[in-house]
């Protein structure tokens, strides 16, 4: 071994142990615990391995591996290492993807270095030649060596630019300078390597791992711009200060030499007075003003927490108190805007936990005050999550840099990483009253780009401290508006159901006496004919024809009495759900028709003419052709009643949605009329049970007679016929009038094929119908 041999020897061993120290202090902070940490440590073994294996090559304790020892090191030690320090770029970037396929990718040439550094292929030792050049065999492995190391360190630096370029968090980026320092070392350490110069090599390789080192176990690494601006600004005062005592000094000499009795010593100790009294103020002043030239935003702590309260401390308006709040603290800091989050705690199983021992159950509830109502901007933190806690009990601002690096915020939930990343805030400050965590201020990165120091940390908590009883009242004051306005909505809602209960109220004497007007009819009717008839059969007065005309009479009085009767239970089947449907295919024009045909005496005797046009057309219907008649009457029945003598009444029908298949369309049928109309306070209570516009006891009694009323039961029962089919049914008319007579129109729309009659009769539901050659097949 030679001379110069014997320092890179060891400094080569020395390098390896220092390896192995750093492994160490990795192993001691961090374990492996984490993916990037076991990787950087395996990284360390590996690399300390290499080095001292190149330094006993050089002491010829690897004779038995050959002359080329050192060289076999390098050419199989540096691409695993390269592939390595790719991966772990990966990890510590926190990059999710197909690992798989770089480590294959990484293998196969690592195995091509290998197969052809020992020929396993036979291949001949000129590969090719040229004019003027060889191309040698044994240069194929080092070069494949040199094109895998790029492919694999060129992809470790594309992916660290990439990662820095998307990160707009300072303590994100400041992590990653670190990180983008240790790849600059490797590889000019690797460059070092391939001419041959392993101690220097082995040294850039060291100062590599040492700054992975220190990104890796250290969370709040010493910010890079903070130490350039320092670093600047401190050879800007220390040039100063020179170039203004070597002027002085030199003015002095130029001065005073030519002053008789001149004495150098007495000069500079003149020159040096006058400096001092006059230099270190004009020091103070330039270095404030080159810091903060080089640092940006500065603010005076005092003076903003000064303005800061005197603009908040009469506020009670809690969306105003958030925007000035916010707006004034961004401003000081410098901020990309911030958010104030009002937390409510919402009861779980315990709030205070078994024994009191913490929070257990429940969640805080965080509502943004300073935006628009808007879900994005509200989030809900389990009172059990790490976040939770740290806010409830630190009494600390915590950062999003430790929320996504600290290992203890690593349980939180998916959705709450979500939520607080999509806030995009860099600094959350808790306030709190009485010791309860009441609400959160949030702001976002600075505009220069810094990060926030410890310094701006305090006095952010110190502004805290002040707006909390600003907040809380606001918050009391809020609560008092939202109670006020409950209070009001429940009065409105106290009055709102008096009005319906005086018109129940008033429904219930209206069917009191309805019932007793409809009923009263008959009754005397029967009577009548019964007391007329006892007496002539008494006298023996009675024929058979005058027997035959009494009992006309009675009958025609039974009639209508169950008439009524009928209708009531109908209305009880309506209400209860009982009525049943038994539903077939049915034409619309014959249901009409029919309906029609039982008002032809009451049309005749009115003068009126009824028209029905379109119904032909119209698909059959799967419906109870009985009901749908009913329906229908009592239409035909409403429209003759309402419209003068003479009238005229016109039912037209149509298909709508001819767009869909045809067992999902629907059918509407309009019964419309040249009568007295409709009052718009009107058209939305005229299906109500037992209603009729008007006074009550002023209406006349009959089916058919002009504005004559019954027991106000008709449409009641009509509009629940067409909603247990499935349907709709409302009425249209531009007013009530008796001298113009605007009309109304009654519109009826029920489906084709409807999925589920509702009734409860009917408890089959049609779960397939298909027509076939004209006959119906049901799966029920």
């Amino acid at each position: 071994m030679t001379d110069t041999a014997i320092p890179t020897t060891i400094s080569l061993i020395v390098i390896g142990i220092l390896y192995l120290l750093a492994v160490g202090v990795i192993m001691r902070r961090r374990g492996l615990r984490e993916w990037d940490a076991g990787l950087l440590a395996l990284y360390g073994v590996i690399s300390a391995l290499w080095t001292l294996l190149l330094a006993f090559s050089r002491l010829g304790w690897l004779a038995m591996l050959g002359d080329d020892a050192s060289a076999m090191a390098l050419l199989y030690g540096l691409p695993f290492l390269s592939l390595l320090f790719f991966h772990l770029s990966r990890a510590f970037l926190r990059l999710e993807g197909p690992d798989q396929i770089w480590w294959g990718l990484g293998v196969v040439w690592i195995a091509a270095v290998i197969v052809l550094n020992e020929n396993l292929l036979a291949l001949p030792d000129r590969m090719w030649v040229g004019p003027g050049w060889i191309f040698q065999r044994q240069s194929l492995p080092f070069w494949v060596l040199v094109v895998g190391w790029g492919l694999f360190m060129g992809g470790a630096t594309i992916v660290t630019a990439r990662v820095y370029r998307r990160t707009q968090q300072p303590l994100h980026r400041n992590r990653i300078k670190y990180w983008s320092l240790s790849l600059a070392l490797n590889v000019v350490g690797a460059g070092f390597f391939f001419a041959g110069h392993e101690t220097l090599g082995s040294g850039f390789q060291f100062l590599s791992i040492l700054s992975a080192t220190y990104a890796v176990v250290t969370y709040r690494q010493a910010d890079v711009r903070q130490i350039g601006r320092r670093t600047v600004s401190y050879l800007v005062i220390t040039l100063l200060t020179v170039a203004v005592y070597t002027a002085g000094f030199v003015a002095t000499q130029n001065i005073f030499q030519s002053v008789p009795g001149y004495s150098p010593v007495l000069a500079g100790v003149s020159m040096a007075l006058v400096l001092a009294v006059l230099f270190d103020p004009l020091l103070r002043l330039v270095q404030r003003l080159v810091t903060r030239l080089m640092s940006g935003t500065q603010y005076d702590p005092a003076r903003t927490l000064r303005e800061y309260s005197a603009n908040i401390s009469n506020i009670l308006d809690l969306e105003r108190l958030a925007k000035v709040a916010v707006g004034l603290v961004s401003e000081a800091m410098g901020s990309r805007g911030g958010a104030l989050f009002v937390v409510h705690y919402e009861e779980g199983t315990d709030k205070h936990g078994e024994n009191g021992s913490g929070v257990r159950g429940g969640c805080f509830r965080l509502q943004d005050v300073t935006r628009e109502q808007n879900e994005m901007f509200q989030g809900v933190l389990a009172a059990e999550s790490p976040v939770a806690r740290y806010l409830q009990r630190e009494h600390r601002p915590l950062t999003q840099y430790d929320i996504d690096l600290l290992p203890r915020f690593q349980s939180n939930s998916p959705e709450e990483r979500t939520w607080l990343t999509s806030l995009d805030m860099d600094v959350y400050v808790p306030i709190y009253a009485q010791g309860e965590w009441i609400g959160l201020l949030a702001l976002g990165r600075k505009v220069s780009g810094d990060r926030y120091f410890e310094e701006d940390l305090t006095f952010l908590s110190t502004l805290a401290d002040q707006t909390a009883v600003a907040l809380e009242n606001a918050r009391l004051f809020e609560d008092l508006k939202n109670r006020n306005d409950e209070n009001e909505r429940l009065n409105e809602e106290l009055t709102a159901a008096n009005d319906e209960l005086a018109r129940l109220d008033q429904a219930k004497s209206n069917f009191i006496d309805i019932a007793s007007h409809e009923l009263r009819t008959p009754l005397t009717q029967i009577r009548g004919y019964n007391e007329i008839l006892c007496e002539m059969i008494r006298d023996a007065t009675v024929d058979a024809e005058t027997g035959a005309q009494m009992t006309r009479g009675v009958l025609k009085g039974v009639r209508r009495l169950e008439e009524i009767v009928d209708l009531m239970f109908d209305v009880s089947q309506i209400d209860t759900e009982t009525m049943v449907l038994n539903a077939s295919y049915t034409p619309v024009a014959t249901v009409v028709g029919m309906a029609v045909d039982s008002w032809t005496g009451a049309l005749q005797e009115r003068g009126q003419t009824v028209k029905v046009d379109g119904l032909e057309d119209l698909p059959p219907l799967w419906a109870d052709g009985n009901r749908l008649n009913q329906v229908f009457s009592h239409l035909i029945q409403n429209a003759i009643k309402y419209t003068p003598d003479g009238g005229h009444i016109r039912i037209t029908g149509r298909v709508l949605d001819v767009e869909m298949p045809p067992q999902d369309r629907t059918v509407e049928i309009v019964v419309a009329d040249n009568g007295i109309g409709i009052a718009p306070d009107d058209l939305g209570r005229i299906f109500e049970k037992f209603y009729r516009a008007g006074d009550v006891l002023t209406h006349s009694t009959g089916r058919t007679k002009f504005k004559g009323a019954g027991p106000g039961l008709g449409l009641t029962i009509a509009r629940g016929i067409v909603e247990a089919h499935g349907g709709r049914i409302w009425a249209e008319s531009s007013g009530h009038d008796e001298q113009m007579r605007p009309g109304s129109q009654f519109h009826v729309v029920l489906p084709v094929r409807p999925q589920c009659l509702k009734s409860g009769g009917l408890e089959a539901f049609i779960a397939a119908v298909r027509v076939e050659d004209d006959s119906v097949k049901m799966t029920i």
